[in-house]
């Protein structure tokens, strides 16, 4: 596993996911989604991934925050939280991501689950 820390995440990264957690509250707008997804890109060099988003923290998506064409490059998106309403935000990332997206109450169902759906 490799960390790596930027202003406004901690990334965990494993052989085919990483785990995002937000470091304190912000705003995700395109450019800051772009320069996250760049670094995952980078990081694994062409292989497929999921990014798990752990919402340990309370960070606001944009709008426009799904709209880069990096985000072709992602296989699926789970996020995790018990939080209502960073459960609801969710609802609406949703509806802006065209690839499998999935909602777990913790973080080691997340994991299998990005596991098993690089495997397949």
């Amino acid at each position: 596993m490799v960390t790596k820390i930027t202003d406004f995440y901690k990334m965990e990264f494993h052989d085919s996911y990483v785990i995002l957690e937000g470091i304190g509250e912000f705003v995700v707008d395109s450019t800051r989604a772009k320069e996250t997804l760049q670094l995952i890109i980078d990081h694994f060099k062409g292989r497929d991934f999921v990014i798990i988003s752990n919402r340990t923290s309370n960070y606001t998506l944009a709008p426009d925050a799904y709209s880069s064409s990096l985000f072709k490059k992602v296989k699926g998106i789970a996020v995790v939280s018990n939080n209502e309403e960073a459960r609801e935000n969710a609802l609406f990332e949703q509806v802006k991501f065209n690839s499998s997206f999935a909602f777990f109450d913790n973080l080691e169902d997340a994991k299998r689950w990005a596991e098993s759906f690089i495997l397949n």
